[in-house]
């Protein structure tokens, strides 16, 4: 560190007489407070089964060619509202996996906002700012037992709807549920930390992340901004591939609506169906864009060409290529994920103190092309499913596979642009 560098973190000064926030037993207000955490969870599934349930119903009534009674339509729904945690559903001897992420993403949202009630309003959150002095202290300060409540609120409450609707034609097979069902309301806990970290509005709260940043590795803190833009851009770069191509093969998607023939209400249903699943296209166009390849059933999409199978009548799937060879150069693509990569390296290097080493700033560009891969690997789990038994067991990526080759791709363009920085700074400093 230079002289006229200033420290990233600021200390926590004040006197030390600050009360210390570490909570004093179980008094009747946090058994309170826990309570209506774990209340908010419940609630926060109530909200999202309702929320899928609306429109299922609607369309249940507007159909004049639905033969399914009431209940039968409510347990649909609930379906739904478990596939969108990756739940597995069991209908007519088959499992169903596959999430829609835009639905997902929904449930988060609902989640946060509750999340942030739970966090962020509680009544200590009114008092001094704390003195932190270990990580309990800390953990009471973010709202951790709360934030835990909360969690485990939503996911029993989960079990229980989930529990009920399994009487119906499509049961849930509740140990499935159980992972998305605690990482949804994690998601949102975090993203509300996340939120205050960069607005800074409450200093109790300030206080606990001002502790944990400071214990947080230096790598860590210095390659999150840079993943985050990464993952931006790839985000950005993978709608463009996906609407695209359905522009290019319009003509395919709307001659598999004509062969449907599902009526008004069907053909709206499809598409906000279809809809749901955007985000998940966008996740299969990144894994082709790392080389990773796409699965539908036995229906392989990669760089080379397409191989021939049986498809499922859906028509965005008209977009995938016809069988055969795709154009040659196409392994080019890779170059996104390595100039994605530069930019991380030319950002972690910016970031860098003028005298720091080599291995420092490649260390940084390596943890946060770790952190494109992790978010990656989540992201490829979550997209892909598939129905077994039979042909269509694989639908979308395979997870490590795609977590591997978009991780490796980045380290490397992060490493080059990392190195060559590293190596033009030494020379300006040897000049001087």
């Amino acid at each position: 560190m230079t002289v006229l560098q200033r420290p990233e973190t600021v200390p926590d000064p004040g006197p030390r007489d600050r009360p210390d926030p570490r909570p004093r037993g179980l008094t009747a207000g946090r058994l309170v407070g826990l309570l209506l955490a774990v209340l908010s969870g419940a609630a926060c599934v109530l909200l999202g089964a309702i929320a899928v349930a609306l429109p299922t119903v609607v369309t249940w009534v507007a159909d004049e060619r639905s033969t399914a009674s009431f209940w039968q339509t409510l347990g649909a729904s609930v379906d739904v509202w478990a596939l969108a945690h990756r739940a597995q559903v069991r209908a007519d001897g088959t499992d169903v996996v596959l999430a829609p992420l835009a639905l997902t993403a929904l449930l988060v949202g609902v989640c946060a906002y509750a999340a942030h009630q739970v966090v962020l309003t509680r009544t200590d959150l009114r008092s001094r700012v704390p003195r932190i002095g270990g990580w309990r202290a800390a953990w009471h300060a973010l709202g951790g037992d709360e934030a835990v409540a909360f969690v485990l609120g939503y996911a029993v409450a989960a079990l229980l709807l989930a529990h009920t609707a399994s009487f119906g034609v499509a049961p849930v097979w509740l140990p499935s549920l159980l992972p998305g069902a605690l990482l949804v309301p994690a998601l949102a806990v975090l993203g509300v930390w996340w939120a205050e970290h960069r607005r800074a509005d409450h200093p109790v709260v300030d206080a606990g992340l001002r502790w944990m940043t400071r214990r947080t590795p230096t790598s860590v803190r210095r390659a999150a901004a840079p993943a985050v833009e990464v993952l931006v851009g790839f985000s950005a770069v993978a709608f463009l591939m996906v609407l695209g191509l359905l522009l290019m093969r319009g003509d395919r998607v709307l001659a598999l609506y004509a062969a449907l023939d599902a009526g008004w209400v069907g053909t709206v249903v499809l598409t906000l169906a279809q809809l749901l699943v955007l985000p998940n296209l966008m996740v299969w166009a990144l894994a082709w864009l790392a080389g990773a390849g796409v699965h539908v059933g036995t229906v392989h999409v990669g760089w080379t060409g397409s191989t021939p199978g049986d498809l499922p009548l859906l028509p965005v799937l008209g977009a995938l290529p016809e069988p055969g060879a795709l154009p040659p150069g196409l392994w080019a693509m890779a170059l996104v994920p390595l100039v994605a990569g530069g930019w991380l390296g030319h950002r972690v290097a910016g970031s860098a103190p003028r005298l720091s080493t080599w291995w420092s700033k490649a260390a940084t560009a390596l943890v946060g092309a770790a952190t494109v891969a992790l978010v990656a690997l989540l992201l490829g789990w979550l997209s892909s499913g598939g129905l077994t038994p039979g042909l269509l067991g694989t639908v979308g990526v395979r997870p490590w596979h795609v977590a591997g080759l978009l991780g490796a791709e980045v380290a490397v363009g992060a490493l080059l642009v990392v190195s060559v920085r590293h190596l033009v700074g030494r020379g300006r400093l040897g000049r001087r």
